[in-house]
């Protein structure tokens, strides 16, 4: 059996990976893919891709395809799988085919999209088999960030975040000296009162911080384990404080401006803004972390 060989960076053939596609195989499943999944992502862009939880998700989906294209070119062409390994990855890839048309058919987004990930593993499997599983192993793992959540799986995670934050920004903002206070997830600033919604809650700034932040640690190639496993925990509290000081800003700006201050174009710039920090926050902590790593040794 033939190996896999690997170069230096994940990125560094990518100029040369169309010439990878001249594979009649290779060809023909991305005329596959294309053809089943591309009204998909054509309706996801005028949908779900327009809510703010989603939409991480083209950035995703777009990096997928690049550092797939990448890592083919790095692959060793004689790269088989076994029967057993083929026979396996054709009943994983019926089953990814089974859940697309039930979601179709029932118009459910959750099965459309988490059958990506299983189509994309089946077909990995079908050509190159566990070593093409452990070869793919990050653009397959990114494509979990493209499954669609459904509304009330979202209500159910964002829930203990929103009366978190709703605590720490109400209990904060009055130690000021401000008339704030919370009941649950809703906070009262003066005579306004201001709902802590999902997109604030935190939840869709940790999945687009996490997913943005794997794909930085894994472009920068670091060498230190600890290095990545200390900058990939902090990920999720920087997400959640960006959110709180997300939250906190727009209450000062309902409370001394007014309701429809808080509702205008502000509320949209203060998230890109905190999110721009949060993520300006995991690339100082890197290379902190990485500083503080080489200066032990």
């Amino acid at each position: 059996m033939s190996t896999i060989a690997r170069s230096s960076s994940p990125l560094s053939d990518l100029a040369a990976a169309p010439a990878r596609f001249a594979n009649p195989a290779l060809l023909a499943i991305v005329v596959g893919w294309l053809g089943l999944y591309g009204p998909v992502y054509a309706e996801f862009a005028a949908t779900v891709w327009q809510k703010e939880e989603n939409a991480h998700a083209p950035f995703i989906l777009a990096a997928c395809f690049f550092i797939t294209a990448a890592l083919m070119r790095r692959q060793a062409d004689g790269a088989r799988a076994s029967f057993l390994e083929s026979a396996l990855g054709f009943a994983g890839l019926f089953i990814s085919l089974l859940m697309f048309i039930i979601g179709r058919a029932s118009e459910a987004i959750l099965l459309v999209s988490a059958s990506q990930t299983g189509a994309a593993m089946s077909i990995t499997m079908i050509f190159a088999g566990v070593r093409g599983l452990r070869f793919f192993w990050f653009p397959l793992a990114l494509s979990f960030y493209l499954i669609v959540w459904p509304g009330w799986a979202i209500d159910l995670l964002t829930a203990p975040l929103k009366r978190l934050i709703s605590l720490i920004v109400s209990d904060s903002l009055f130690a000021a000296g401000l008339p704030v206070a919370h009941s649950g997830a809703v906070i009262t600033a003066g005579q306004y009162q201001l709902l802590v919604a999902d997109a604030c809650a935190g939840l869709n700034s940790l999945i687009a911080l996490t997913s943005v932040g794997a794909l930085y640690l894994y472009v920068v190639q670091r060498k230190s384990l600890a290095a990545n496993v200390i900058v990939a925990l902090l990920m999720a509290p920087i997400a959640i404080l960006a959110n709180i000081v997300r939250v906190a800003v727009l209450v000062l700006i309902t409370y001394y401006m007014g309701y429809d201050a808080g509702q205008s174009f502000l509320h949209e710039g203060a998230g890109l803004l905190m999110f721009s920090i949060a993520l300006i926050c995991v690339f100082a902590v890197d290379g902190l972390v990485n500083i503080l790593i080489r200066r032990r040794r």
